[in-house]
């Protein structure tokens, strides 16, 4: 005889990454103002005010909390050891990039329209996100996770472009090898420059 539990309940932290996760591809195709929140329900197969209970804010909450998501997605796994070269780690890091980008992944597609919603709040995730990713390329380049200030100045410029770069070449449909080596010599070119 076969006994038939009921599901197991999931931890409140378990349950709030159920729904931003059934919330990600939703937001990411219907947009900040537009996306619903009975949709977002039922796909998580819970109740409206249930994700209420989570997110208390509603829309704003959940946006926050899919920025967030979607940013750590976009900076997670970066490669900066020490021991590869650095072409490798430029190959790992612009080729995972490059992979999100030209999908465009659902990660990708929630963090351009963060970057362009121009609202303090997902403005400060967005900051933080960039900082990440600066941070990282100041470690692989510099040897240190904090660039002197000229040089992070140019690294934000050189991450907007980028992003702008992989956005063009997924439209124009560049070719792959190309695209990479445009960003991988920029990128140089850019910390040369500012370093001098």
């Amino acid at each position: 005889m076969t006994v038939v539990r009921p599901p197991r309940r999931l931890s409140k932290e378990a349950r709030r990454e159920q729904l931003v996760a059934a919330a990600m591809p939703i937001v990411a195709e219907q947009g900040f103002g537009e996306f619903s929140l009975d949709e977002i329900a039922d796909r998580a197969d819970v109740t409206r005010n249930l994700l209420y209970h989570y997110f208390p804010r509603g829309r704003d909450d959940v946006i926050l909390a899919v920025v967030g998501r979607a940013c750590r997605e976009l900076s997670e796994d970066w490669v900066v050891d020490e021991s590869l070269p650095l072409s490798d780690r430029l190959t790992a890091n612009f080729a995972r990039t490059m992979g999100q980008a030209l999908a465009p992944s659902v990660a990708w597609r929630v963090y351009r329209r963060a970057r362009a919603a121009g609202q303090p709040e997902i403005d400060e995730i967005v900051a933080v996100y960039t900082e990440k990713v600066i941070s990282s390329i100041s470690l692989n380049h510099l040897g240190r996770s904090k660039p002197p200030a000229l040089v992070h100045l140019a690294l934000t410029g050189f991450v907007a472009f980028a992003e702008a770069a992989l956005d063009e070449a997924r439209i124009t449909k560049a070719p792959r090898k190309r695209v990479m080596k445009l960003l991988s010599d920029t990128l140089s070119a850019t910390i040369q420059a500012a370093s001098s």
